[in-house]
């Protein structure tokens, strides 16, 4: 190991260490514990490594992953993805969905934490190191430590991925309210009641609305997209108007059944919006977006021309947001993705007749012309394997 892994294995001991004790995840010792899992699993990793690059994913053992077996993740590499041959029961849970051996990360992309994962892998230099991660969801705080293996020693084939996570619960206005009223007769109920649907009326205007818009996305699972935007923008107008009547919206959650969310205040309007039952992963990605837009200055008008022109969408508002949330502009795979896109962008175009390869099949990188069509930047240097996917990919569409 050279002089910077072992400062990164010391940051990753005395990280882990000094998350054993008290901190703002909860000051219990199960939660402690669970923390403690980070250092059990490099300290046991870092034993089988040895004098070798990597350590050998057949070294592993059912006594040496048992301390940590249920927050354990087994991930094996190769052109085809990121491929599950192992998850422990914690992990299961975390994934909000089944997850069986075989099964593939980009085939769960309902799952936040999946995606969060294959966020850390954009960069393929980032399973090959061992390396800390943190995930922050509406009401998860999840941290992690990402272990890279090998069959061989040498390159990274596999990763171990062991997680600790906490969920919070939602708040409501009347947590810890008292029982004074209990006794309250149904006359009294009834004309609470009647004088809530009257509040909830001054806001019947923004959600006539927020129905009107969502009548319009062809398919609630992905439909026309500017008709999403429409929909997101007439839902933070809703967000907008409730927050100048708040008594309103008060009787309005209370009619329809929905609470207050501190951590995540666009959740009720979206739900109101798109329906209670309506997917919790799309929900909670919608509410990224907004968050992320109103943090940029944007409104009900200016939203959906907003996430037009954002890169990647609504995904590309969740990226941010997550980022914006864990206090930097990005995570480091992204900050040197965002360099290298904004390089590209300023690199001079070549006539394809001027590039070379020693190999039959090459990979070349085009950009869009000002003009209409494509340029070409230069021939990509990708190892064999994402070439050969490249072949596959585009004779499949043939």
């Amino acid at each position: 190991m050279n002089g910077t892994q072992e400062d990164q294995s010391d940051d990753i001991r005395e990280t882990a260490r000094a998350e054993s004790g008290p901190d703002d995840f909860s000051t219990s010792e199960a939660d402690a514990h669970e923390r403690r899992l980070h250092l059990r699993a490099f300290d046991y990793w870092h034993a089988l490594k040895g004098d070798r690059t990597y350590p050998l994913f057949k070294d592993l053992s059912p006594a040496g992953l048992a301390p940590f077996k249920k927050h354990s993740l087994l991930l094996e590499f190769s052109v085809f993805g990121a491929t599950v041959r192992f998850a422990g029961d914690r992990i299961v849970s975390l994934m909000e969905t089944e997850v069986t051996p075989g099964a593939r990360l980009e085939d769960l992309p309902h799952s936040p934490f999946a995606s969060a994962l294959l966020g850390q892998f954009e960069d393929a230099e980032a399973r090959t190191r061992a390396a800390e991660f943190e995930f922050v969801e509406d009401f998860l705080d999840c941290r992690g430590i990402m272990l890279p293996l090998s069959r061989t020693g040498e390159d990274a084939n596999f990763l171990m991925v062991v997680v600790s996570f906490r969920q919070r619960e939602e708040w409501s206005p009347t947590h810890g309210a008292d029982a004074e009223g209990a006794g309250t007769t149904e006359a009294e109920e009834a004309a609470e009641a009647a004088e809530d649907a009257a509040l909830a009326e001054a806001l019947r205007a923004p959600l006539d609305a927020c129905e009107e818009a969502v009548s319009q996305v062809a398919h609630l699972d992905g439909g026309g997209r500017d008709n999403l935007y429409h929909a997101l923008a007439a839902a933070l107008r809703l967000y907008e108007e409730a927050s100048l009547n708040p008594a309103a919206y008060d009787a309005l959650l209370v009619a329809n059944g929905l609470k207050v969310q501190t951590r995540a205040p666009y959740t009720p309007v979206l739900k109101l919006t798109f329906g209670r039952d309506y997917d919790k992963t799309r929900l909670t990605e919608y509410a990224s977006a907004l968050a992320f837009a109103v943090r940029e200055g944007q409104t009900s008008d200016t939203l959906a021309a907003f996430l037009r022109a954002q890169p990647g969408g609504i995904k590309g508002c969740v990226r941010a947001e997550r980022a914006a949330r864990r206090g930097r502009k990005g995570t480091p795979a992204e900050e040197r993705q965002r360099a290298a896109t904004e390089a590209m962008r300023a690199a001079k175009a070549h006539d394809l007749t001027t590039l070379a390869s020693d190999d039959e099949f090459c990979l070349v990188l085009a950009r869009r012309a000002d003009g209409g069509g494509l340029e070409a930047i230069g021939v990509a240097d990708c190892p064999p394997t994402e070439v050969e996917a490249a072949i596959r990919r585009l004779h499949q569409k043939k």
